[in-house]
């Protein structure tokens, strides 16, 4: 499959770190996609942006609490 993106990057599995924003904070989620080798842009399964939902509720309803990696500052 070739990227709908860039034309001419080839599609290929890879682990990528999607990123979920509510409000100011940015989570993390390693997961499962199949990602273009020329410009990086990743296509999710319906069952991985499935997954990628369920970590969003639990993070807004609090019932998970990731570690935090590091700071934003803003001036």
């Amino acid at each position: 499959m070739w990227c709908v993106i860039c034309k001419t990057g080839e599609v290929k599995p890879a682990r990528v770190e999607a990123e979920i924003k509510v409000g100011g904070d940015h989570l993390l989620v390693p997961v499962e996609a199949e990602t273009c080798a020329q410009c990086g842009e990743a296509y999710y399964s319906t069952e991985t942006l499935q997954y990628l939902e369920r970590v969003r509720e639990d993070f807004v309803r609090k019932t998970i609490v990731p570690t935090s990696i590091g700071r934003v500052y803003q001036v």
